[in-house]
């Protein structure tokens, strides 16, 4: 029995068949699923017509947000009740939409896979159900797939869909290059946040000395610890967002934004306004390091009982302070805090030598722990290990002053009611019968007895240091005074003027103050001269220097001058070395004069040179201005310029002239002022003030260069060991490299002159208040170096 097989024919044609089924099938799906798109399309169309005619930008970002909820929202329910039941078509509806586009009958193709249900077998029967096949697939050739016919217009019977349509096509052309910025716009809540910018930047801690920092998008950047990071947002439509912050988030109002973060830690910052990122940073922060500090040498006395003591610090931004704690040695006792004296502020390595009195103070004379610390901006401290040394202290000859600065020191150092009383014990018989032992000392009994009475009701810590103070004012009256106030002032003054020199202070009061340090200064000789103690130390040691008095006050001049020129460290550090000459000073015992410097001919007449140069530095100067009066159209008399010039000249020549009768070398700078003075006064007799004043000042800068020639030479002839072993103090003793004023450099004249210029154009600028704000502030700030 042959079994039946389906023919060729229908095997050939059923993969052309299967692809228009296919298409069938896609065709009847669309037309269950249009409609059910409706009125879904519809509202997600109004709303991107809206979006490409920017109807969003002026709204609040509250009310945008709403409208593009409440859109999704009607948009998805009505997709939902629209396409609800809707499945996809069968291969089986799919050939039978086919057949009725194809207007096929019998159904060839949906009846294609039928079975015989009997005959199976009997060849008489499978030829029959072949030649039905064949009849069936005569047909298939005439295959045609119909458009989907949707029947939108039910469901939309005003053509609603036609409007929503040309509006969006009219947005499209309205919108143009921004209608795809328009649309993230509408569907991402950006109207008004799409052209928002940020403005951030980075102020570094005000004690690193850095300036501030614009940051640009993306960018990765390492700042000292403590920055503040700045953000200015502009154009936004609502309050941006802050990521990577812990605390800290934006404020304003009306599109303008602003917020300040501290940063500690390394991390991400990123700025978010309607969902779009405006700003990235990513920061690395620089940890700030304590300071180091340490003794520089042994802490020491002066001749003047003077505590001296040596130090260096150093730290990564600068050290911004320094003190000295000092605390009685194996005793109990407030601590005395006291502050020392910095070159510069923020210096980031410091080397310095402090002096201060403490004769006047209760440990005086007690061995002591003193511990230095070092503080910088960031407020780290550091101290040293404690270095125990004794105070220097005031002798007393008199033996009532002795025994109340020894019931002083009790008193400072007690910590017990018990020792306080003792205190009042001794006191008591300190004065046990007034009319024997105080019979000419009334003031001094009367004192002594307020004291006792003080000290035995005192109830508070300032009652028993009002008790330690007039202690000291009886012990100092009933000894000879005058020489300790006058240094006590000397002292005082000096470190005024060496803060003002270091803080940039005015020069009319750095003038004031170096005026004020002169009158001190001139008052502690005499104190000196007056005081018949200040030889008890017998003669100076073999090879030691002197200088006289005429020699200090050049020095004083000298640094005056560096001072208007604007070298005010090396003015500083020349005013340390001059105070360092004057605690150390001896009197001559012959009545040679006093000082700390060579005496021999040659130093006197570098000094007298130095002097007078100072004093032709005035006078050319006032000449130059005169000069220049006349150049803008004063009456000037060009004969009397050119006779006070020819008189400049002449004095020039005396100095030249003394210089070479000691046989030293005069520096080439006066040879130089020498024809420029000459070739001024030319020109002022052929009434040339220009050419004059070019002059002039050619001359004056050459006087400054001598003069800091001869300086420099001074100081170095001062300081020379007479041994020939190295350097050393006024006293003859050797020195070594961390001495001070060892590193003192006089500049020369161009640099003086150039820092004179810039000086004096700075001065120029800030006086135009038609400049700049930004360009003003920043003058200000170099003139604060200065």
């Amino acid at each position: 029995m042959t079994r039946y097989s389906a023919p060729n024919e229908f095997q050939t044609g059923s993969d052309r068949t299967a692809r228009f089924v296919l298409a069938s099938r896609a065709a009847l799906l669309w037309e269950r699923v249009w409609p059910g798109l409706w009125p879904a399309s519809g509202i997600l169309g109004l709303f991107l017509a809206a979006a490409l005619f920017d109807l969003f930008a002026p709204l609040p970002w509250v009310l945008h947000a709403l409208i593009l909820s409440v859109t999704i929202t009607a948009a998805g329910l009505t997709l939902y009740f629209g396409l609800r039941g809707t499945h996809l078509p069968s291969w089986a509806e799919g050939a039978r939409r086919l057949e009725r586009s194809s207007g096929l009958s019998h159904r060839p193709i949906s009846e294609g896979d039928d079975a015989m249900a009997l005959g199976q077998g009997d060849s008489l029967a499978e030829q029959l159900w072949e030649l039905h096949l064949r009849q069936l697939l005569a047909g298939v050739g005439k295959l045609r797939l119909a458009w989907p016919a949707p029947g939108l217009a039910k469901r939309d019977p005003r053509a609603l869909r036609f409007v929503v349509l040309a509006l969006l096509i009219v947005g499209g052309v309205v919108a143009g290059r921004d209608t795809l910025s328009r649309l993230w716009a509408g569907l991402t809540d950006t109207g008004a946040a799409a052209h928002a910018t940020v403005d951030a930047w980075i102020d570094p801690p005000p004690y690193t000395g850095q300036p501030p920092l614009y940051l640009t998008d993306g960018m990765t950047i390492a700042v000292p610890e403590g920055s503040v990071l700045n953000m200015r947002v502009h154009g936004a439509g609502h309050t941006p967002g802050l990521i990577g912050a812990d605390d800290g988030a934006f404020a304003g109002a009306d599109g303008e934004y602003s917020a300040n973060l501290k940063i500690f830690a390394d991390g991400r910052i990123r700025v978010r306004s309607g969902g779009r990122a405006i700003g990235d940073w990513t920061f690395t922060a620089i940890p700030d390091k304590p300071p180091t500090v340490a003794f520089a040498a042994p802490p020491s006395k002066t001749e003047r009982q003077v505590l001296a003591l040596s130090y260096k610090a150093s730290d990564d931004y600068g050290v911004t302070r320094m003190r000295a704690v000092i605390t009685p040695h194996g005793r109990k006792g407030r601590p005395i805090l006291l502050d020392l004296s910095l070159a510069t502020t923020s210096e980031k390595t410091v080397s310095a030598t402090s002096y201060n009195d403490l004769t006047a103070h209760p440990y005086a004379g007690l061995k002591v722990d003193i511990v230095l610390q070092a503080f910088d901006g960031a407020g780290h401290v550091t101290s040293t290990k404690p270095v125990v040394f004794t105070l220097p202290s005031r002798i007393f000859t008199d033996p009532l002053a002795r025994a109340l600065i020894e019931q002083r020191q009790t008193l400072a150092t007690s910590t017990t009611p018990q020792e306080r009383s003792h205190v009042v014990k001794v006191l008591d018989a300190l004065t046990i019968a007034p009319e024997i032992f105080y019979a000419n000392q009334l003031k001094v009994f009367a004192g002594i007895r307020a004291a006792r009475y003080a000290l035995a009701h005192a109830e508070r810590i300032e009652d028993i240091g009002h008790v330690e103070d007039l202690l000291w004012q009886i012990a100092i009256g009933i000894e000879r005074g005058g020489l300790l106030s006058a240094a006590e002032d000397l002292r005082r003054i000096q470190s005024l003027l060496a803060q003002a020199l270091a803080q940039g202070a005015p020069q009319d009061v750095i003038d004031e103050l170096l005026r004020r340090y002169n009158d001190a200064m001139q008052r502690y000789m005499q104190a000196l001269a007056d005081n018949p103690a200040a030889a008890e130390n017998g003669p100076p040691p073999p090879g030691s220097k002197s200088l006289n008095q005429q020699d200090l006050q050049t020095l004083l001049d000298t640094i005056k001058k560096l001072s208007e020129s604007g070298s005010r460290e090396q003015a500083q550090q020349l005013l340390a070395l001059l105070q360092n000459l004057l605690e150390n000073l001896r009197l001559s015992p012959g009545g040679g004069g006093s000082g700390v410097g060579s005496n021999t001919p040659q130093n006197k007449a570098m000094s007298d040179a130095l002097r007078n140069l100072n004093d032709l530095m005035g006078k050319q100067r006032e000449l130059l201005d005169r000069t220049f009066k006349g150049r803008q159209g004063e009456h000037v008399d060009p004969k009397a310029l050119q006779q006070g010039q020819q008189d400049i000249q002449k004095k020039l020549g005396d100095i030249m002239k003394g210089l070479g009768d000691q046989k030293i070398p005069k520096p080439g700078d006066l040879d130089r002022a020498d024809r420029s003075m000459g070739q001024s006064q030319r020109e002022l007799q052929g009434n040339d003030l220009e050419g004059s004043s070019i002059d002039q000042k050619n001359a004056l800068d050459a006087l400054r260069g001598a003069a800091a020639d001869l300086s420099a030479k001074l100081m170095k002839d001062t300081q020379q060991d007479p041994t020939g072993t190295g350097t050393a103090d006024p006293l003859g003793r050797s020195g070594n490299g961390n001495a001070l004023g060892s590193g003192v450099k006089v500049p020369d004249a161009k640099t003086l002159q150039r820092a004179r210029d810039i000086l004096l154009e700075l001065r120029r600028r800030a006086g135009e208040r038609g400049r700049p704000q930004e360009e003003l502030d920043y003058i200000d700030r170099l003139l604060k170096e200065f």
